[in-house]
């Protein structure tokens, strides 16, 4: 998984915030988020973000799983990875 190569992103204390220089748009994600952000940054698969964030958080891995692939498909609804 991969950015779209229109598309920047900064590393705030709240989380990240998303350029889509294609469309002019500005997304702004809270911490949770940016760093699945960073891990798409890093070239890491689904599977490889799940299990990362499955070590960090204390949440049941069926929750993980459901959170992180809603939020991947929305990025993709947007383009904004691909």
């Amino acid at each position: 998984m991969q950015f779209a190569e229109f598309v920047k992103l900064r590393n705030e204390k709240f989380g990240s915030v998303v350029f889509d220089t294609l469309k002019e748009k500005v997304y702004v994600t809270n911490e949770t988020a940016g760093e699945i952000l960073n891990l798409i940054k890093q070239g890491k698969s689904k599977e490889e973000i799940i299990d990362d964030l499955e070590e960090n958080y204390r949440s049941d891995a069926e929750t993980i799983e459901k959170e992180v692939s809603e939020f991947l498909q929305e990025l993709e609804n947007l383009k904004v990875v691909k």
